[in-house]
């Protein structure tokens, strides 16, 4: 994963003290960038929250929260700690990382308890299963251990078969979203580059030609004419529509581009940006809700 790639537009967030905040989602990519770009004291500044994170964990392995936000934060900083060992900092973080392993361990462990309500509460929404999947498969890297690995695929898996080959489209709860669909194409990309076996090339191909349909030639980004239900139900109980990602749309296709050398993905990338310049970017989105 290069500087380059990582180093997009929203990618560094005006986030919280890390200290306080937490693993949280935009926490973990800041610490990437940093490490990506070899910037010692800002990666040191987001480690705090790798810190602040492992201070909360209880004997049984978990946080005190949600499975579904243990595996998400897990998840990014699985792939962080890739990140980070594939980078110019990989020795300043490297007694670190290993002095982390055992509550890494102990945090798999309580999650691999939480796998069959994982797989059956998120069996329909593709974005939860590749975070899912992300979890197992880098923590299972990063551990070197092989009943996560089988996990992971298994979570990967499930994912896949929510995809429509007849469009491209990733089914969230039988309809389809922009947002999330980038949300999916995004963790299976970066599955993808760290196991490079995951032969998933087809599918990611024909997702990203849905999403770029689904970016005008003005930037904006298109909704169906035939809403999810999850969306539906928002609107009639008198919700806000959701906010346009332009983050999480602009670093799946920044991922294609860097990948395939696709042109319209960093065109696609430019106008998007261009139309949504004064809303504030995120890095990364939570999984559906």
């Amino acid at each position: 994963m290069s500087p380059e790639l990582l180093h997009y537009h929203g990618s560094l967030t005006d986030a919280p003290d890390p200290a306080d905040a937490g693993c949280e989602l935009g926490t973990a990519m800041n610490l990437a960038v940093a490490a990506a770009h070899g910037d010692e004291a800002m990666a040191d500044y987001c480690w705090q929250a790798v810190d602040a994170t492992f201070a909360r964990q209880t004997k049984y392995g978990d946080f005190g929260g949600s499975p579904m936000a243990a595996v998400v934060g897990l998840g990014e900083l699985g792939r962080s700690l890739l990140v980070i060992q594939q980078s110019p900092l990989g020795d300043h973080f490297k007694d670190r990382m290993e002095t982390l392993k055992p509550a890494l361990g102990k945090a798999m462990r309580w999650l691999t308890t939480q796998r069959a309500r994982l797989l059956w509460e998120d069996r329909a929404v593709p974005d939860r299963l590749f975070a899912e999947a992300e979890a197992f498969l880098f923590l299972g890297r990063i551990l070197n251990d092989d009943a996560l690995l089988k996990i992971g695929h298994e979570f990967l898996e499930t994912g896949l078969k929510t995809f429509r080959p007849a469009d491209g489209a990733f089914l969230e709860r039988n309809g389809t979203d922009a947002g999330y669909q980038a949300a999916s194409l995004v963790r299976l990309q970066e599955i993808m580059l760290n196991f490079p076996d995951v032969q998933s090339t087809e599918i990611v191909g024909k997702g990203m030609q849905w999403e770029l349909a689904h970016i005008g030639a003005d930037g904006t980004v298109l909704n169906d004419e035939k809403p999810s239900f999850l969306s539906r139900s928002k609107l009639l109980m008198g919700g806000k529509e959701k906010k346009v990602n332009v983050g999480e749309i602009s670093l799946a296709l920044l991922y294609y581009h860097a990948r395939t050398g696709d042109a319209p993905a960093l065109a696609a990338v430019e106008r998007l940006q261009r139309h949504y310049a004064t809303a504030p970017a995120t890095p990364t989105s939570p999984p559906s809700k």
